[in-house]
């Protein structure tokens, strides 16, 4: 008897704290903040409107489980808004890389442009669009030697730094005398290629009329203009 009145006595207290005097108050009072987003005091709402009319705990409870829905649903909300924040700010680092990426690449190939002064002579070809591959053809001519005089010539060569010098092959001669006035300091003459017909003849280039793969007795004296690879 005396843990029944105690618990009326509580329940009172607990309406009248929070200011319901019924069930219809104390439900359209939950239904109030419950549109005003406050889920915690429409929980207390709706089992103060319990309290005031144990019979229609049903409808009680499905007030309370549509609160816990909204919570949920806004719990869910978060964690899509979260994700989709997540998700763009991975994209936008990955243009940052794009962007930074590209950037390397314009300025590599600023640096190695056709012409461009770089790893000790001057660029005349590139293997690829990076600008990190190609060829680079030194800034004078070495003098005139036979073919075996040149190959030797360069293969010893120690010039700006570099040591990887070279005879350019027929095709690299003829793309150097297609871009000589970048390069620069050619004479109206014949250059050795690399590249042998057999053991007495090998392939040069005129740079005065421009016939490429004309071949040469070995032992004849011809400009030479080394190479390297980068």
């Amino acid at each position: 008897m005396n843990k029944l009145l105690l618990l009326l006595l509580y329940v009172t207290f607990f309406v009248t704290a929070n200011g319901q005097t019924s069930y219809t108050e104390a439900m359209q009072q939950g239904d109030s903040v419950l549109k005003n987003g406050q889920y915690k005091l429409a929980i207390d709402k709706y089992f103060a409107a319990q309290a005031f009319d144990p019979a229609k705990k049903d409808v009680v409870k499905e007030k309370i489980k549509l609160t816990f829905d909204k919570i949920e649903a806004l719990r869910q909300e978060a964690i899509t808004s979260n994700q989709e924040v997540e998700q763009a700010l991975r994209e936008k680092q990955r243009q940052k890389e794009i962007a930074d990426s590209t950037v390397q690449i314009l300025q590599q190939l600023k640096t190695t442009g056709i012409g461009a002064k770089y790893q000790g002579g001057i660029v005349f070809y590139w293997n690829d669009n990076t600008g990190k591959h190609g060829l680079i053809a030194a800034e004078i001519d070495l003098g005139e030697f036979t073919w075996q005089e040149a190959t030797d010539t360069c293969n010893r060569l120690d010039l700006n730094g570099y040591t990887d010098w070279r005879l350019p092959a027929a095709e690299e001669l003829s793309t150097l005398y297609a871009n000589r006035n970048v390069v620069g300091n050619f004479a109206l003459s014949n250059y050795w290629s690399s590249t042998e017909i057999n053991e007495g003849l090998a392939y040069s280039q005129s740079f005065k009329y421009g016939l490429e793969n004309n071949y040469n007795n070995k032992s004849k004296r011809l400009r030479v203009r080394p190479v390297r690879s980068f």
